[in-house]
């Protein structure tokens, strides 16, 4: 299995980069990020229309919550892959996959907002309100600030998903990592085990460790509410 890793490592880190397409754990990562970076302000904008005071966007808003929920990611994806050419001559499947995964972790993370604007005491919104300032700034300056610490936890969980969904992209051909060993199985043959094997320890190596981090900040974010409570429950 090592000797697997130490002559094609650079192939599975880089893909065929500079000669070919980038692909490899390079590709897995810069998606991953880019895709939480893009999904977050998609998440938030839905967010506010979930809770926007006019009752039928917010109605139109929670319909495509719904839609993109309850419907498989792989389905989106084929969807994209075969629309957005139309759209886009020429698209590169590392759009299409970027296109899929914003809309898809947006509408989850639309909910993450929501529950961290929501764990928040009415009094805030109110009282920012009672100073004169508007809906949106309101929301903008006084609520997503304080709202952001209850979301970070399930941001970090959410960043591992998208991890994990960069493997779809091997459906369409892109070349991210899952795909660079499916590639390597049929390069070697009769080597499917230690290959496949190596494929999952590079997702545990990745995933894990912010796993870990999620927990910790959740820990870490309940504690000063679990230590004002105690001597209240004593009192």
């Amino acid at each position: 299995m090592w000797d697997i890793l130490e002559t094609y490592w650079v192939q599975l880190l880089i893909g065929y980069y500079p000669d070919g397409p980038l692909g490899g754990l390079a590709m897995t990562l810069m998606l991953a990020l880019v895709g939480l970076v893009l999904a977050m302000p998609a998440g938030l904008a839905v967010c506010l229309g979930l809770i926007s005071p006019w009752r039928p966007l917010a109605r139109t808003v929670s319909l495509f919550v719904f839609y993109m929920r309850s419907v498989p990611l792989i389905v989106h994806l084929l969807w994209v892959y075969f629309l957005l050419p139309l759209v886009v001559k020429g698209a590169p499947l590392w759009l299409v996959v970027l296109v899929v995964m914003t809309l898809f972790n947006g509408a989850y993370l639309s909910q993450t907002i929501r529950a961290g604007i929501e764990a928040l005491p009415k009094g805030q919104y109110e009282a920012a309100r009672s100073l004169g300032l508007p809906h949106g700034r309101a929301m903008r300056h006084v609520i997503l600030p304080q709202a952001l610490r209850n979301m970070l936890p399930s941001i970090v969980s959410q960043f591992v998903l998208l991890i994990k969904e960069t493997a779809l992209g091997s459906v369409i051909g892109l070349h991210e990592m899952t795909l660079e060993f499916m590639g390597l199985n049929d390069t070697l043959g009769d080597k499917a085990i230690p290959i496949f094997t190596l494929l999952g320890i590079s997702y545990f190596v990745l995933c894990y460790p912010l796993t870990l981090l999620g927990r910790y900040m959740e820990r870490r974010f309940a504690g000063p509410s679990r230590s004002a409570s105690a001597p209240a429950a004593q009192a």
